[in-house]
């Protein structure tokens, strides 16, 4: 084994240093791409700015298609959660019982590889030796290279689910024991809480009916059994081996100790020798033999306590990293990921300062560098990175918002016939077909472009309905200027540097 190690500790120590490389890349892969995006168009002569910069037409909105590129390719590592949204998740969280609580971190799973591999190698050259008896060294040695990597997937993956499975479950128990516990509430869970919900539906229910309501209410330590089993076997089943192949080297090295001392004696075969002598120095190198396969034995049972011991440990930390990271609740990971783990909004926007003003110092460079440009020389480039945003959400909130289809290509004219041809009093509130049909006309109203056209189909509604329908149009215009001036404050929050 030490052999093997010698002669490629070169590429060894190399297969570490990429791996450490690979694991911090990994880690940090969210700021790693920002900075090479940033790289790419801060290249000299070469980069996207001076290629975007050759192009400066304005299109739809005043913007030009290099400047739209930029902030697109830089919003994607941005974001810009409401200070409403952010409590919301921070809510969940804080309800799923999962505050303070993060993901996994990669170095630790790095960490229990390295564990597993080290901890392995023994076991596993035995077992690649057993398994290719007849084999020459490099099919021991890649034997032994299969082993250790399917050891290692299985450990680290088992430890881990077990760890988790462990921490839900005994967040389950813990709310179920103090549900039984108060005896005034008939259900253990109230209802199924989602992230997008309003948190606050259940501010008035026990802490554990809330922890139920986002984590649930079933729980199994069937892959801890599984887990602890697995380390069980692994670890008496290698202490095992090697005893029993410490066991075999000692006979073999006794056979050979015999034979080359017979061998090497010169008065083995000589009669002259007294017997008395002759098993007098017998005795001797037996007892000697003796106490020297009894030091071994001791040594290499302690050893190998001692590795089984190691092996355990380090599953129990495996296990202890599942406990102690990831989260209980169904989508408290998703809210980690949206807050990026903080528990203040100024904190959140904190983070994102930076980028943004980066972002905005990028476009200013692009805007400059087309002003200069000889072919589009006179014209002005004023948009920001903050007016991309707004006009980006904008469109989102339209988006979002249900759109009417046209209703089979039929003519809107039969919507309003349907409207006109109902009694001239307006119907009451309770009138739900009345009130669905009003919102179908102010939507095909609405949805059409032409001004004279949307007079048209208003001029021909009875009146009680006339009124109606505009009311409608100017209620969802408030709307509308009101979710519009919420958003401009919301950016202005998120724009201060």
């Amino acid at each position: 084994m030490m052999d093997l190690v010698q002669a490629n500790l070169s590429t060894l120590v190399w297969c570490i240093i990429a791996a450490l490389v690979a694991v911090g890349a990994f880690a940090y892969r969210s700021s790693l791409e920002f900075w090479l995006n940033h790289w790419k168009y801060t290249f000299p002569v070469l980069g996207k700015t001076a290629r975007l910069s050759r192009h400066g037409i304005h299109g739809h909105g005043g913007w030009t298609d290099s400047e739209r590129t930029l902030c697109g390719d830089y919003n994607k590592f941005i974001s810009y959660l409401s200070k409403d949204e952010f409590n919301k998740r921070n809510a969940y969280l804080a309800k799923a019982d999962d505050s303070g609580r993060s993901p996994t971190p990669v170095w630790l799973f790095a960490l229990l590889t390295v564990l597993v591999i080290a901890e392995g190698l023994g076991f596993s050259y035995l077992l690649g030796s057993w398994m290719a008896r007849d084999g020459s060294a490099n099919t021991h040695t890649l034997l032994m290279g299969a082993i250790v990597l399917v050891l290692c997937v299985i450990m680290v993956f088992l430890t881990h689910v077990a760890g988790h499975q462990l921490y839900r479950s005994n967040l389950v128990v813990r709310s179920r024991r103090q549900w039984k516990q108060d005896k005034t509430q008939e259900r253990f869970s109230s209802r199924k809480v989602k992230l997008d919900d309003d948190q606050s539906v259940d501010d008035k229910e026990p802490d554990y009916t809330q922890v139920a309501n986002r984590v649930g209410t079933s729980h199994s330590y069937f892959m801890v059994g599984v887990t602890v089993s697995v380390i069980v076997i692994i670890a008496v089943t290698s202490t095992w081996m090697r005893w029993s192949n410490l066991n075999a080297e000692q006979t073999r090295e006794a056979m050979g100790v015999s034979q080359s001392a017979d061998a090497g004696n010169p008065f083995a075969t000589a009669t002259t020798v007294p017997a008395e002598l002759v098993s007098s120095q017998k005795a001797a190198d037996d007892r000697a033999r003796a106490e020297e396969s009894s030091s071994t034995r001791s040594e290499g049972a302690a050893a190998f306590i001692t590795l089984a011991v190691i092996f355990v440990v380090t599953q129990i930390v495996g296990i202890f990293g599942g406990f102690a990271w990831g989260f209980g609740g169904r989508e408290s990971s998703a809210a980690w990921k949206t807050t990026k783990g903080f528990t203040t909004f100024e904190d959140y926007t904190n983070y994102y300062a930076p980028l943004r003003a980066i972002t905005q110092s990028q476009l200013e460079n692009l805007q400059k560098r087309m002003a200069e440009n000889a072919d589009i020389a006179g014209k002005t480039f004023e948009k920001t990175f903050r007016d991309y945003v707004l006009e980006l959400r904008a469109h989102s909130n339209l988006d979002a918002a249900p759109v009417p289809s046209p209703a089979d290509a039929r003519p809107a004219e039969r919507a309003v016939e349907r409207v006109a041809a109902r009694p001239v009093t307006p119907p009451p509130v309770a009138d739900v077909s009345a009130t669905v049909t009003i919102d179908e006309l102010v939507s095909e109203i609405e949805g059409t472009s032409d001004l004279a056209r949307k007079k048209e189909l208003i001029y021909r509604l009875a009146e009680p309905v006339r009124t109606r329908v505009i009311g409608e149009i100017k209620l969802r215009k408030e709307r509308a200027e009101q979710a519009k001036h919420a958003l401009e404050s919301e950016l202005d929050d998120l724009f201060k540097v």
